[in-house]
């Protein structure tokens, strides 16, 4: 660090420029907070290569140092071994992995972060492959004693890391995620609610297809369009199957992935969203929607209450009848406007852009 306080800072941007769903998006937000709030700072980007898209557009237009795998036989062997051979060169102060990984053989003058999301392969072992399983055993343990540093996004991850890593709570600090200015800046606009709305991928943990069944409960009246956003997996072709045994096809509108100023409008166009999950390391969704005013339905479980705040109805997904009378519940507009209040001035002051990049920065000067 010279003598005007300047950090030189890397990141493994892998998911940056190449995913463009939770942990990409963690990703993007992450840097580009750091960058808007703490502009002195030295940043650079490790990826394996470049991608030019709306999302990535920021980082593209100067004001980062970008290094990519371009000379080295494989992504994968640049990852392990000449990365870390450019940090030693760059002498940077801090070096941080955003998604479970950090490169071997960082030289001891750099500071290591690494950010845990979740252990879902622990706690949900069924929902992936042994190969899987192993892989990710390894690699988030060994980065994970091999960081000076833990970030959990949520007190639930943190705690799944003592529980089930066995490390010393003084290691991991659980620093919360924000979620894309477009959803915190943009004016909030008075609209009818049209529909019921679900974001994420369509996989069995995150409870579309209890949804469907508590949906089916409902009165007619309460019967608002439903609508669906996300990538789609094997389980879909259990929730379309249930969707035609209640005779809802014309309920149901699936939209795929969708970028996130199309989201804007769902989100500000919906009664209420839907993540009655069994599990997450976080939910940015929920962040998302409560950022719009929009009240959300989601489980007790994992990190989704600390996500959601008082702007929830929080649910057993597996109770269909009660998961149904949530929805119905939206409809009371007293009800709804006490929820979505509180809501939106939870995530003000928990999740904002400034609020959670001064948090990271601030951390980041512990570590030096």
């Amino acid at each position: 660090m010279d003598s005007k306080n300047s950090l030189k800072i890397g990141f493994d941007a892998k998911r940056l420029f190449l995913n463009y769903s939770g942990l990409g998006n963690y990703s993007r937000t992450l840097v580009k907070n750091l960058k808007t709030h703490f502009p002195e700072h030295e940043y650079h980007l490790f990826t394996p290569e470049i991608r030019d898209s709306e999302e990535t557009q920021f980082f593209l237009q100067g004001g980062f140092h970008i290094h990519t795998a371009e000379g080295w036989p494989s992504s994968a062997l640049w990852r392990t071994v000449g990365l870390a051979r450019e940090v030693k060169k760059l002498k940077l102060d801090i070096y941080h992995g955003l998604s479970h990984e950090i490169p071997f053989g960082l030289p001891a003058n750099t500071r290591t972060v690494v950010t845990m999301h979740d252990l879902i392969y622990e706690v949900y072992p069924h929902f992936f492959k042994w190969y899987d399983r192993s892989l990710y055993s390894i690699k988030y343990k060994s980065a994970c004693r091999r960081a000076d540093a833990i970030i959990a996004i949520s007190e639930a991850t943190r705690n799944d890391l003592i529980a089930r890593y066995k490390i010393e709570d003084h290691k991991i600090k659980v620093i919360y995620q924000s979620c894309a200015d477009l959803f915190q800046n943009n004016v909030l606009t008075e609209k009818t609610k049209r529909h019921f709305l679900y974001v994420g991928n369509i996989e069995p943990r995150k409870g579309l297809l209890d949804i469907v069944h508590a949906y089916a409960m409902l009165p007619v009246k309460a019967q608002l369009p439903f609508v669906v956003v996300g990538g789609v997996s094997s389980y879909m072709s259990e929730v379309q199957k249930a969707i035609r045994y209640y005779g809802l096809e014309s309920h149901f509108e699936f939209k795929g992935k969708m970028a996130n100023t199309d989201l804007l409008t769902l989100y500000d166009g919906a009664l209420t969203l839907m993540l009655p999950s069994v599990y997450e390391g976080f939910g940015i969704p929920l962040v998302e929607s409560l950022f719009r005013g929009v009240p959300v339905i989601t489980s007790p479980y994992s990190a989704l209450p600390e996500a959601a705040g008082p702007g929830a109805i929080k649910v057993n997904p597996a109770d269909h009848i009660a998961l149904s009378k949530a929805m119905e519940a939206m409809t009371n507009a007293g009800m709804w406007k006490a929820l979505s209040d509180a809501g939106r001035d939870y995530v003000k002051q928990k999740f904002s852009s400034r609020v959670t990049a001064e948090e990271l920065h601030k951390f980041y000067l512990t570590l030096l």
